[in-house]
């Protein structure tokens, strides 16, 4: 009641004219109001999407030089001391992961048609693309351990296996994510389906420091040999 007597006040100062015309914006807002909601709708559907390529400068790839700099500035240890062939180690190891993971990323932004795509063909290719890109990594860092470190193979394809194992939870989340975020109706085009997707890969890079600590605190004392030669 108190709002509609200042409601009532304001009226009774306002000229004729503009109260006639207050009073009928009201009533057409208030019996129109199911078309108005739906023309906003409408328009906000009609949008000019925006460029998909333009995601090529997402934070995203932001976040992964970061992911990469965070580790060159780690001290990483064996049993409480220095460790320098670990540290070694995993600055390569990390970096090939972030080199690789941007490189495919943006390959796969530069595809002509990602924005004419229906929903579960771009689910399928960011499966790939991922599926690929966990492999190719996997690959390359066996061989940079064995190849350009002295690692054993044994030891490599044990690292690398351990460190897949650590972060299964991340896999499994993100695919759990993509099935969600590629067919949520309430995305308007492919444009927002794919930002928000490299928003969920920022944040599985951005905890990848923590990790890899988590990785080499379980098999603490595996590499250390590799320091003395």
């Amino acid at each position: 009641m108190e709002i509609l007597e200042q409601i009532g006040s304001s009226l009774g100062k306002m000229s004729g004219i503009l109260t006639f015309t207050f009073l009928t914006l009201f009533t057409l807002t208030f019996f129109f109001k199911e078309t108005i909601r739906e023309w906003l709708n409408f328009k906000l559907k009609k949008r000019k999407p925006k460029e998909i390529k333009a995601l090529l400068y997402h934070n995203m790839f932001l976040v992964a030089d970061r992911v990469v700099a965070r580790i060159n500035n780690t001290d990483f240890t064996t049993f409480d001391g220095y460790d320098a062939a670990k540290t070694k180690m995993l600055n390569k190891l990390i970096e090939l992961k972030i080199t690789t993971v941007k490189r495919r990323f943006k390959e796969f932004l530069e595809q002509e048609d990602l924005d004419k795509i229906e929903a579960p063909e771009l689910k399928f290719r960011v499966a790939t693309t991922l599926s690929s890109l966990v492999n190719e990594y996997n690959d390359n860092a066996i061989r940079v351990m064995t190849d350009d470190m002295g690692v054993k193979m044994e030891d490599a394809k044990f690292l690398v296996d351990r460190y897949e194992e650590f972060r299964k939870y991340i896999v499994d989340a993100f695919v759990d994510e993509l099935e969600v975020i590629v067919m949520d109706d309430n995305y308007l085009n492919n444009f927002d389906r794919l930002n928000t997707i490299l928003y969920t890969v920022s944040m599985s890079l951005s905890i990848i420091p923590r990790d890899v600590v988590g990785v080499f605190n379980e098999i603490n004392g595996r590499f250390k040999k590799y320091n003395n030669e």
